[in-house]
């Protein structure tokens, strides 16, 4: 998935009119040095209206464009905070020609965190005119109000549509991650060749209403629905032909939907799972931690805590356990923090009391204990319109081997004839052409899909809409 699905703690998740906005709007990258670990995040201060915004990513959760709230910027003080299911995230720092650097707190946790002015611009700026029409669209899902474009190609035809699923944690409806935009530049590569697509931002993010972190992809798999009907009811759009495509969790979702409801013409998974999520946890685990040389002893623990919290999950019984091992644990990691992050507590019992309750907050969301127990493999065993499965040689967030297998076993068992699944070479989580795969590595690379891919895409697309008929 987007996020890292393999921390045990929670990792994050009024402005003011000054004489000198300018020096700080714009896009700074950095990162919250919290317990002894590095959590990138971005952060954008533009000006609206003459006032101070400011949005967040935090790449490693999968998340993009989060609202800042009480954003304010006067003389040297730099001060924002982003509204969080564990609670308020504070920042509060200090500007130093282009540094940004202060304290972070969240759950009474205390930690610093750094910004410097990126290097880079991380959007995407459309240098001509779209070749096709965009408007952008509201979707209601009972109190759940979801903010959408929908591009449309010129003409009078109805056209087939796609719509697009966004993988786990927070998501614009470009998907953006370091400046990589996958959404934006599948819709401006489809639409202009005769498909419309359907993007919007997940619950609680851009336009959207609701909230994320309260939410299961079950929740989500009702959104998308809702995103059918509209588009059924859509003129211009061949409600016979309309498909989904999920990526990451994205995938996961489609399946759902797509195993319940008749109408959905075709599916493409883009790195999506297939097989339980406690075995996505270990194999994630297994992955990144050898690309990152961390030692065997503590992926054993983690695997533990993994298969402790699945088995909490079923009973409702062994928190207790799961909350005592945490706590043996924590001292060592306090120990492993630099001397100033260290300073910060009055001392190691205050570390480890924040420490755990942060870990079993993570560990007993909503989120976390519905993807730990959920089977994929349950919802392609009865999928039997036509599927494409993608999946990136390099990726370590869903490792391609294991999950082909599985969704290829799974279809067979459905008995679906007419599936295509690809491992495409060089290629990491996110469909970029990558050296490692390991999420690390995202912000470094080109903000475009590997060569060739969107290529497969559209002639898949095309062969499988032209079956259907007129």
């Amino acid at each position: 998935m987007q996020r890292l699905l393999l921390s045990i703690t929670v990792l994050l998740f009024s402005s003011l009119i000054l004489f000198s906005q300018s020096e700080i709007d714009g896009t700074w990258d950095g990162a919250i040095d919290i317990m002894g670990t590095e959590l990138i995040i971005i952060v954008k201060f533009y000006t609206d209206e003459d006032q101070l915004k400011a949005t967040i990513d935090i790449p490693q959760q999968g998340a993009q464009g989060l609202s800042l709230t009480n954003v304010h910027f006067e003389h040297d003080s730099v001060y924002f905070e982003l509204p969080a299911g564990p609670g308020l995230a504070v920042f509060d720092g200090i500007l130093e020609g282009e540094h940004i650097s202060g304290k972070f707190t969240q759950a009474g946790i205390d930690a610093t965190f750094y910004l410097q002015k990126a290097d880079i611009d991380y959007d995407i700026v459309d240098e001509e005119p779209l070749p096709f029409r965009e408007e952008n669209v509201y979707i209601h899902n009972d109190d759940i109000k979801l903010g959408c474009t929908l591009t449309l190609p010129f003409g009078d035809d109805t056209f087939p549509a796609v719509i697009l699923i966004t993988g786990s944690g927070g998501q614009d409806r470009d998907e953006t991650i370091f400046g990589f935009k996958p959404f934006r530049l599948l819709a401006n590569h489809l639409t202009p060749h005769g498909i419309a697509v359907l993007r919007c931002d997940d619950r609680g993010i851009g336009e959207s209403t609701g909230n994320l972190m309260e939410s299961t992809s079950e929740d989500l798999a009702g959104d998308v629905n809702e995103m059918v009907a509209y588009l059924q009811c859509r003129e211009e759009i061949v409600d016979r032909k309309i498909g989904l495509l999920g990526h990451s969790e994205g995938g996961i979702i489609a399946a759902m939907v797509a195993a319940q409801n008749n109408d959905i013409a075709f599916i493409i998974s883009m790195a999506g799972s297939a097989v339980p999520g406690r075995d996505i946890l270990i194999a994630q685990s297994e992955l990144i931690f050898a690309e990152m040389g961390i030692d065997d002893a503590i992926l054993e623990q983690q695997i533990r805590i993994i298969n402790l919290v699945y088995e909490a999950a079923e009973t409702g019984e062994g928190w207790d356990e799961i909350e005592q091992i945490i706590r043996q644990l924590t001292p060592a990691q306090f120990e492993t923090m630099a001397h100033e992050n260290q300073d910060t507590f009055e001392d190691v019992d205050q570390f480890v009391e924040q420490y755990v309750r942060g870990s079993l907050a993570a560990l007993q969301s909503k989120w976390y204990l519905f993807f730990i127990r959920h089977d994929p493999s349950e919802n392609w065993r009865q999928i039997t319109q036509p599927v494409l499965g993608l999946f990136g040689e390099l990726d370590l967030q869903v490792p391609p081997g294991m999950n082909k297998d599985a969704m290829q076993e799974a279809l067979e068992y459905a008995g679906n004839t007419d599936y295509t699944l690809k491992i495409i070479p060089q290629a990491n989580h996110l469909f970029q052409r990558a050296e490692t795969g390991s999420p690390t590595e995202y912000a470094q690379l080109e903000t475009e899909f590997i060569d060739g891919f969107l290529d497969i895409l559209l002639t898949w697309l095309r062969e499988t809409i032209e079956a259907r008929g007129n």
